[in-house]
This record gives structure tokens, C-alpha cells and sequence, in this order.
């Protein structure tokens, strides 16, 4: 697949991280010599949301797979809560949730243990990690900058959301 914008990541830990996006027709792609390759592609029938990177949060227009393994993907509904905006996902039986934890960042955890932080700039694109579990594997790393691309780290709280008048806006405006 072609992609419309490419960024490279240099991950303290996995080494270099390579993320495609192909924005019009709903794909995220990463992939690195350190980590699998994780896609999400959003089916072409979809009906298009704007404030969603990867044009939607509906489960059964979404497919995910690492290293040509379907992982089953599960965003939330996104509406006034912040933890609304979380993405579980299950891989070969483990369970994986994405939950933005401020305006700016999200969480990724595998098995309810906490693995990584992770920030992206909607200005840049430019990516921080913090790393929180010794034994993170590989698959973490590619799954979190997937889901970061795909449904961006962070989202307002619902009082932030009130002052600001738009329900409609996740991470940053």
C-alpha cells in the first residue's frame, strides 16, 4: 500500500520505528527491524468521522493485524469521558487497552499491567514514549504507536470538554 505520509520514530528502546499513514483510505501501518508489523485498515464502506484520525471508532469496520495475526479491535465510544476514548484490543488471547489518561497522553497496558505512556504532537507528529514496565515485548511498542496514529493519545476530560463547548473533539483541538 502506498501512504500518504511516513514518520520515523527513533523508539529509546526498539530501535527505529517506521509508521505509514494513508489517511484517505483509513490505514496505519508501523513497522520497524525491532518490532512486528501492526495494520489497521478502516473497511471502505465506513461512514467517515472527522475527529477520528482512522475515520472511525466502529468495531466492524476496523481490522487490526500483528505480523498477519487478525487481532480483534474494540474502540469505545468516544463521547463525553475521557476513558470513553480507550481502545481495547485482543491479540492471540491477550488483552490489550489503549486509555488516554490526560489532554495530552495514553496509557497502553497489557493484561491490566501498565507498559507505556505514549504523547504524539498533532502539530508534528514528533512522538514520546515513557516506558513503565521492564519487561515490555516488542508487539507493545508497535501496537502503542498504532493506536496513537490511528485514535491519537489523549482526550479531554469532560469538564475541560464543557468549558470548551464541543463533545465532539478528542485529544487536542
Amino acid at each position: 500500500m502506498q501512504f500518504s505520509s511516513t514518520r520515523v520514530v527513533d523508539d529509546a528502546r526498539y530501535g527505529v520505528v517506521t509508521i505509514g499513514v494513508n489517511a484517505e483510505r483509513g490505514a496505519v501501518e508501523v513497522s520497524g527491524t525491532q518490532v512486528p508489523t501492526v495494520a489497521i485498515q478502516r473497511s471502505a464502506d465506513a461512514e467517515l468521522n472527522k475527529f477520528v484520525p482512522i475515520g472511525t471508532r466502529e468495531a466492524a469496520h476496523l481490522t487490526m493485524s500483528v505480523d498477519g495475526v487478525e487481532a480483534e479491535l474494540r474502540p469505545g465510544p468516544g463521547k463525553l469521558t475521557r476513558r470513553s476514548y480507550r481502545v481495547d484490543l485482543v491479540l492471540a488471547g491477550t488483552h490489550y487497552r489503549f486509555t488516554p489518561d490526560s489532554d495530552e497522553t495514553a496509557e497502553l497496558s497489557r493484561e491490566g499491567a501498565e507498559i507505556a505512556v505514549f504523547r504524539m504532537e498533532d502539530t508534528n507528529g514528533e512522538f514520546s514514549v515513557g516506558w513503565l514496565a521492564d519487561d515490555s515485548q516488542p508487539a507493545d511498542a508497535a501496537i502503542g504507536y498504532a493506536l496513537s496514529v490511528a485514535f491519537r493519545t489523549g482526550a479531554m476530560g469532560a469538564i475541560s470538554m464543557l468549558l470548551n463547548g464541543s463533545v465532539n473533539v478528542a485529544g487536542h483541538s
